[in-house]
């Protein structure tokens, strides 16, 4: 299995180095290889540098800024035996994607779709029978996550939803 790492923002200069928003940006990537969505094989990451919403990576085999520009909205992956233990509270994308998400009533509002990095807190997507929801991941509206039971409680508050578009 795979451990989604983050998403190319844009590329960065002309050298083929691309801007990544990272999910943690606590974990070390020098020297690791990552996939690109899509890819097969990894590449490796030959540099990195502090980038206001993550990093700016020099991948392996990427050598320009047209080449960079193709890869843009992608995302990288890294083996899941690599990762590092997590902090209490903090959790890896797989493992949060899939789970039900109940409001505090007990109520089902979906299933938890994705995960979109943001500056100031992560925002979960769930996708339910009456739409989409938009959940802010900080405490006052993630109540409980219970990875072995696969379900998540929100305080309905704090959810943007649902969304007719879904």
């Amino acid at each position: 299995m795979k451990l989604e790492v983050g998403r190319i923002a844009a590329a960065h200069g002309i050298r083929g180095e691309v801007r990544v928003e990272l999910w943690d940006g606590d974990i070390p990537l020098l020297g690791r290889e990552l996939y690109l969505e899509g890819e097969e094989q990894p590449r490796a990451v030959l540099g990195v540098k502090g980038w206001r919403a993550g990093a700016i990576l020099a991948l392996a085999g990427m050598t320009s800024r047209t080449e960079a520009e193709r890869v843009a909205g992608k995302r990288l992956y890294g083996e899941t035996s690599q990762a590092p233990a997590l902090q209490s509270e903090r959790y890896y994308v797989h493992e949060l994607v899939g789970c039900a998400v109940f409001d505090e009533q007990g109520d089902l509002l979906g299933t938890l779709q994705d995960v979109e990095p943001k500056p100031a807190q992560d925002l979960w997507i769930a996708k339910g029978p009456k739409g989409r929801y938009l959940i802010p991941a900080v405490r006052a509206t993630v109540l409980a996550v219970d990875l072995e039971g696969r379900r998540i409680t929100v305080r309905g508050g704090g959810v943007l939803g649902p969304d007719a578009a879904g």
